[in-house]
């Protein structure tokens, strides 16, 4: 322990006995040195980072990050995406840590904001743009919802409604869909888009809202003709009333045949004509609603005269005579009328009717079954073709399960043919020992050990020699004894004449002066460790020099 300690103790005497840009050198290379360990070794030791979260606003990556801060997790942020990154062994403990402090949370944006206190003197205008740009926030964030859609922006055009204006302008509606890379919209999600934006703003109609993706195409009908807007939504249904054919074929063959030994293709004749027809028609039969009969009839003579007065003559003498009914009316003198009116009730029918579209004129429909696995004679599994009676019942289960019509004119076919074996897929190998995780850590820690090695041997090393080397204008000389080599290394003040070695490059190195014995011994010890090359070869010219 003494003798590293009076080691340590020259070497740093050398040291400071070198010259200054010497010194510099050496600790500069020793702290550069120092700094690549250590750098090194935290390399190798970092864990690796993963996404804390996609993206977020500005104010709710603050707000994680300050949480993160407050309990001690090591975290990275990207400076150009503004991702925040965590271990990726940690990864789901700090998520639920960051739920349970509610983060992250809302940018305060949609109707939260009518929540904040406002204030004084903000005009109707304000407020009514502050409730718009609400609306628009919470119908983008419910967009932004579904699966196929990354974000959304919404803007809306709501004019400004007046009780003096008749003919008032319709509100609309843009949409902005920034989907994920690979994903398209379907038509029902696109149709739900639309009528969610139409539903949640008063007054506004569905053809009246217009949906663009992130490319700049137009998913929406506006820009269509209103004939080839009907046409695709008619091929769309077609193709709807195909398939659910095709699914009743083979969802009622497939537990009889096997999965897979089934493909079913169904055709339909759809007639999408508009028919609309009126018709009035009348019962024969009639019956009576309402009836009048009048009748008068007047007999006698009348004679007129003074009113108050029986007669202006005197009457007649009465005879009382026996008259035939047969001859009553005839003798009978007066007038007679007869009036009769009937009201008859008919009948009348006003029939409208308008064929709904889409009606089904025709289906042809053709099956191809698979051959079936049998066992032969031998006890081996072969694939044979079905026989005719199975075939027979398989087509009249087909025709029941698609409602087959002859009138109509349906057809259906059903073949029986071997189909085509697909190559098995190759199973997947295990992962090699490379794909291994602990293997590249383990490659991390054996590429840091190296580093350092390299760096101990190849910087450290020379540098503690350098450090160790005499400093100019000295040199290693014989000791003072005895004999021919001690007179021929002090003769005439020159110093080891022929035999003179240098040390470390610089000419006249060596121990005159020395203040002590041990001090020569230590600075000998130094020099020996620091170039034990130059001072064997300096010993051995003693040796000689002695006999």
């Amino acid at each position: 322990m003494a003798l590293n300690t009076s080691t340590l103790l020259s070497r740093f005497n050398s040291l400071s006995s070198q010259p200054v840009t010497r010194q510099l050198g050496l600790l500069l290379g020793l702290a550069a040195s120092i700094a690549l360990g250590i750098g090194l070794v935290q390399w190798s030791m970092a864990p690796d980072y993963v996404a804390l979260f996609g993206e977020m606003t500005p104010s709710s990556t603050n707000e994680v990050v300050r949480s993160l801060e407050e309990n001690g997790t090591r975290y990275k942020v990207d400076h150009r995406t503004g991702l925040v990154s965590v271990p990726a062994e940690k990864l789901h403990e700090i998520r639920l840590k960051l739920a349970s402090d509610g983060l992250p949370k809302s940018d305060g944006s949609g109707f939260d904001m009518l929540y904040k206190e406002q204030k004084i003197g903000v005009s109707g205008f304000i407020e009514k743009a502050r409730y718009d740009r609400a609306l628009e926030q919470e119908l983008a964030r419910s967009i932004a919802s579904l699966d196929s859609v990354r974000s959304a922006r919404i803007h809306l055009a709501l004019p400004k409604q007046s009780a003096f204006v008749r003919k008032r302008d319709k509100p609309a509606a843009s949409v902005l869909l920034s989907l994920y890379p690979g994903r398209e919209l379907t038509e029902r999600q696109l149709a739900g888009v639309v009528h969610l934006v139409a539903s949640s703003v008063p007054g506004l109609e569905a053809e009246q809202v217009s949906v663009v993706d992130n490319q700049g195409k137009l998913l929406s009908a506006q820009g269509r003709e209103e004939g080839f807007a009907q046409t695709s939504e008619q091929f769309r249904f077609t193709q709807q009333l195909e398939q659910s054919y095709v699914d009743r074929i083979t969802e009622i063959l497939s537990p009889i045949l096997g999965v897979g030994a089934v493909r079913a293709q169904v055709v339909a004749d759809v007639d999408f004509t508009r028919v609309e027809k009126t018709s009035e028609s009348y019962a024969p039969e009639t019956s009576i609603r309402s009836e009048q009969l009048v009748e008068e009839n007047s007999r006698g003579e009348f004679v007129g005269g003074v009113p108050g007065t029986l007669a202006n003559q005197p009457p007649e003498e009465t005879r009382i005579t026996a008259v035939p009914e047969e001859t009553e009316e005839q003798l009978s003198s007066g007038r007679f009328s007869k009036r009769q009116v009937r009201n008859y009730e008919i009948d009348k029918t006003i029939s409208h009717i308008r064929e709904v579209p889409g009606t089904l004129q025709k289906l042809s429909v053709a099956v191809v079954v698979d051959y079936q696995d049998t066992v032969n004679g031998d006890g081996n599994v072969e694939r044979a073709a079905i026989a005719e009676a199975r075939l027979a019942e398989i087509t009249a289960l087909v025709k029941d399960a698609i409602g087959f019509s002859a009138e109509r004119g349906d057809s259906v076919n059903v073949m029986n043919a071997m189909f085509v074996v697909p190559p098995e897929l190759e199973q997947l190998s295990e992962p090699s020992l490379m794909e291994q995780e602990w293997i590249w850590r383990a490659a991390k820690f054996l590429l840091a050990g190296i580093a350092i090695l390299l760096i101990i041997f190849t910087v450290l090393r020379p540098l503690m020699q350098a450090s160790a080397a005499p400093p100019p204008g000295t040199a290693l000389a014989a000791p003072a004894q005895g004999g021919a080599g001690a007179a021929h290394a002090t003769q005439g003040g020159m110093a080891l004449s022929e035999d003179h070695v240098t040390l470390g490059g610089q000419p006249q190195l060596g121990l005159p002066g020395a203040s002590s014995y041990q001090n020569q011994l230590q600075m000998a010890r130094s020099m020996a460790e620091g170039e034990p090359q130059r001072v064997a070869h300096v010993v051995k010219n003693w040796v000689s020099a002695d006999g």
